[in-house]
Order: C-alpha cells, then structure tokens, then sequence
C-alpha cells in the first residue's frame, strides 16, 4: 500500500509540473519562430552574407552547426585543431553549398587557452570578416583516450585540459571577437552547455563542474549585454545524448543526429531565454528527473555514470 502511495504521489507530481509548465514547453518547442535571420546579413551591405564562427567544428554538433547554417545562408568559420580534418570538412561544405563561403580557424583549445598573444592574433585576423555570429560549441576532454575517471586518478595536466577546452577557450574566444560582435550588432552567441551540468554525472566531475560556469556565465553575460546596451543575444544551451562518431550510438527520440541536434537549437533564436534546451526530448528527460525524490535521481544518475564508464573504457581500447 505505501509503495502505491508513493508511485501515485510521484505520478500526481510529475502531472502537476508538466500541467504547469506545457504551454511553456510548446510554445518555446514547437510554436516559436527562429529570429536568427537578423543576424544573417551583413552590416551595411544586405546582399552580402554575415559570417558566423563555430568552433570544434570538424566533427559531431559542431559540425552539424556548420552544416545548418551554411543552409540557413550564412558564410562560416570553422575551427579545430587538425588540418587534414579541417580541409575535408571545407571542401564538403563548399561542395554542399558553393554559394557560401568557409575558412578555417586552426587552434588547439587545450594548448592555446592561455594564451593571450594567441587571443589577440585571432582577433584582429577576424576583422577581415563581418562577424555576427559565434557558436562556442568546443568541449570535450581534449583527445584524451578515456572522458570517465574518478578525480583521485586524474593527473593536473588533464585536469588543466579539461578546463582550458571547457570553461578558458570558449571565455577567451568570447573576450576576443566580443568587440567585433558589438561593432557588427545585431550579434549572437550561443554556448553549448551539457545537462551534466545539472545532474552531476559520476567520473565527469570537472566537465560537469565547467559546464556549471558555462551556465553561470552565461546567464551574467546575457545581464551584461543588456546593461551595457550592447544588440547581442546570449544564450546557453543544454545538450544531453547525440548520435556523433565520437560516442557511437544509433539516433534516436532521446538521442538526435548532430545535423538534429543544430537545427533545433538555431530553432531556439530569439526566445528570450539565457539557459534552454535545444532539443524537447532532452528537456523532457530533465523534466522526469526533477520530479524524482532525490536519493532515486541520485541512484539513476549513478547507474548510469558506472555504464558510460564501462563503455568509454572499452572505446578506448577498441582505438
């Protein structure tokens, strides 16, 4: 009796919070209209398209955010590390859309955070374009062979790259071009974020840790941006499950394809919030977890933690 209690208090729960809160998630999900057409058109010269930088774009979302907005009729940036891999991606752009235009940013997040010479290179290397539009989409553990390991057997170099690529390089790439974005407004800047930041995945403490900031700062850049009377939008997106080469694992409902993935965070242009979910059925998962008494969210998340290790490990050994 008192576990049918229970499960009808959690059902009851979980009724009352989507009640509440489902005009707000169709309207954002499925009635709302992409403002991100303002940002496609040069400043001064409308017959021109505006450029947009997505950075990690060689591969997975990043990728997939190249793709979408050379579709949506912008010229891109992309960045990455690897040449060879770079080149590949912009001949098939440039074979996929020959009216657009692509360069390439080559920059190793975690070797170059810090540095400032760096930074301002870049910079003034951008100037040659009119820039609106900067996706901070760069994450990950940097090219390590193993993402999932408990912190006492990390060693400060990892720990060093795990920041530098997550929380530094997309703070300093920001910092870099942000007088360039408020001299071209109106501008953009989306932030890929990752729900781990809310939910604390186990052997990923520094990757959650800095996809907290990136929400924080996020939120206080929005603030700042409109303080300052700067026409620059701001927002951070949460991301849970992709289909991407990186983390094999057949799209789905829960888990879209990278080129998905994009389309429905651009979708999300405009609505006027500073932290959102690209994609419903993440905000859906979300949702069903904080409706969960905390010690079962707890011991979900934990089961899942222990899996994803498992199977990061057994890809590392596969490599």
């Amino acid at each position: 009796m008192a576990v049918r209690t229970a499960l009808a208090l959690l059902g009851g729960a979980f009724l009352l919070y989507y009640a509440t809160r489902l005009p707000l998630f169709v309207q954002l999900h499925f009635v709302h209209q992409s403002t991100l057409s303002r940002y496609r058109k040069a400043k001064g010269r409308p017959e021109e398209s505006a450029w947009a930088l997505v950075t990690g774009s060689t591969d997975g979302i990043g990728k997939g955010f190249a793709e979408e907005l050379c579709e949506r009729g912008f010229n891109v940036i992309i960045h990455g590390r690897n040449q060879h891999k770079l080149e590949a991606v912009k001949t098939d752009l440039n074979k996929r859309w020959p009216n657009q235009q692509v360069q390439i940013l080559k920059l190793d997040a975690a070797k170059d955070a810090a540095n400032a010479e760096i930074f301002s290179r870049t910079a003034a290397n951008l100037r040659n374009f009119d820039l609106k539009v900067l996706i901070n989409n760069l994450g990950g553990n940097g090219g390590m062979d193993v993402s999932f390991m408990p912190l006492h057997e990390r060693t400060s170099d990892q720990i060093g790259t795990f920041i530098n690529v997550n929380a530094r390089f997309p703070t300093e790439m920001t910092r870099a071009v942000l007088p360039q974005l408020r001299e071209n407004g109106p501008a953009l800047i989306v932030n890929v974020g990752s729900t781990t930041s809310d939910f604390g995945l186990p052997y990923l403490s520094i990757y959650s840790g800095c996809k907290s900031y990136n929400k924080g700062w996020s939120r206080s850049l929005t603030a700042e941006m409109k303080a300052e009377g700067a026409n620059i939008e701001v927002f951070c997106l949460l991301v849970s499950a992709v289909a991407t080469n990186y983390v094999p694992r057949a799209a789905s409902l829960f888990a879209p394809t990278a080129r998905q993935m994009a389309s429905y965070s651009l979708d999300k242009v405009g609505c006027g919030k500073s932290i959102v979910f690209g994609y419903w059925a993440h905000a859906v998962q979300a949702a069903f977890f904080w409706v969960l008494p905390d010690w079962l969210a707890e011991k979900m998340i934990i089961e899942v933690g222990i899996k994803e290790r498992k199977e990061d490990e057994d890809r590392a050994k596969n490599r």
